[in-house]
């Protein structure tokens, strides 16, 4: 009974960590973001608008043209942007560069993972 406990107990912490981490999507780096961003929307992924970030693209910026989720851009150097996207309790933050046809960097956690 103690070794089916422990059985059940080690399955149980597996199958939490191993779910949490399912949750975040993976892309080839350089990706274009336009690509992957119809991959995120078709998989149920809804973009998150933070105004908590105190951004506001300017105007004719076509990285963030249609694109509630961006929550920055830079306006020099790799034109490095980050989107936000939501699906159940995951957050994530997708990272690009490039200014007019960006490409994905990394895709991180930014809440709900374990």
């Amino acid at each position: 009974m103690k070794a089916l406990f422990s059985t059940a107990a080690v399955f149980f912490a597996i199958s939490l960590s191993s779910s949490a981490f399912a949750h975040v999507p993976s892309f080839p780096k350089d990706e274009p973001y336009a690509k992957a961003r119809k991959a995120l929307l078709k998989k149920g992924w809804k973009p998150v608008h933070a105004p908590e970030a105190g951004f506001v693209c300017q105007k004719g910026d076509p990285r963030c043209k249609g694109r509630p989720e961006t929550v920055s851009c830079a306006g020099t150097g790799n034109a490095n942007c980050i989107f936000r996207w939501k699906r159940k309790d995951v957050v994530i933050d997708v990272n690009t560069v490039g200014e007019t046809k960006p490409v994905i960097t990394e895709v991180t956690c930014h809440s709900g993972c374990r």
